[in-house]
């Protein structure tokens, strides 16, 4: 599959942290809800894993916990910790191939245009792109477990209507169940903020319904 072009966190910079303590806490509320037997939990372009890890190994007790990314920097980061961090394309089918027997993919590919959350861009901007990665874990490598789309602020029905759709053109059997919109009142260093929606998830299985249910977490924090 041709690689989308990517963008990459410029490491002399304070780099913008999409996750903090509250919206991985809703993260695995839902976890325990949609794969309360997960044993194995990937994320594609992860960044800096740490709170992930620990959250998904402690709270959930799941065995295998690892993550891609594209920056060398990052992925050394990831594993002066004690975190499986592969350095990779999320694009390359040979990349990927390693995570296809994993019960959860999440894939979270950079929102902002400098990988600080300043300059957020469009769902269809972003890169690597959620189709081209759904064509290739779906179609080409097959997978059957869950996949979680961290999607950005903006992202509207119209661009979740056309994703499933492309989606279902390849795999007819792979459904929309949840839409997740997941508000802080936390910055990534813990500073208060008035809740701001951080991002949209969109969980695609084909092992749960076609629901499309959409949830709100955060905002009464």
């Amino acid at each position: 599959m041709k690689s989308s072009p990517v963008r990459l966190p410029d490491l002399t910079r304070r780099s913008f942290a999409r996750t903090n303590a509250q919206t991985i806490a809703q993260r695995v509320v839902l976890l325990r809800e949609f794969a309360p037997k997960a044993k194995a939990i990937s994320e594609i372009c992860c960044g800096d894993y740490s709170r992930q890890h620990q959250a998904y190994a402690v709270e959930l007790g799941v065995q295998v916990v690892r993550g891609l990314d594209l920056e060398p920097a990052i992925v050394a980061t990831n594993r002066e910790k004690g975190i499986e961090c592969h350095l990779g394309n999320a694009l390359d089918v040979n990349a990927m191939r390693r995570f296809i027997c994993d019960d959860v993919i999440f894939f979270g590919p950079p929102l902002s245009e400098d990988c600080d959350g300043h300059r957020l861009v469009d769902f269809d901007q972003v890169v690597p792109g959620y189709a081209d990665f759904s064509k290739l874990l779906f179609g080409e490598l097959s997978y059957d477990g869950l996949l979680i789309c961290i999607c950005p602020n903006s992202t509207n029905l119209g661009d979740i209507t056309k994703l499933y759709r492309e989606i279902r053109a390849i795999r007819s059997d792979i459904n929309l169940r949840l839409v997740h919109k997941s508000y802080s009142t936390l910055t990534g260093n813990a500073e208060i903020t008035e809740p701001r929606l951080k991002y949209v998830e969109l969980w695609f299985s084909s092992k749960l319904d076609d629901l499309w249910e959409v949830r709100e977490d955060g905002m009464e924090e």
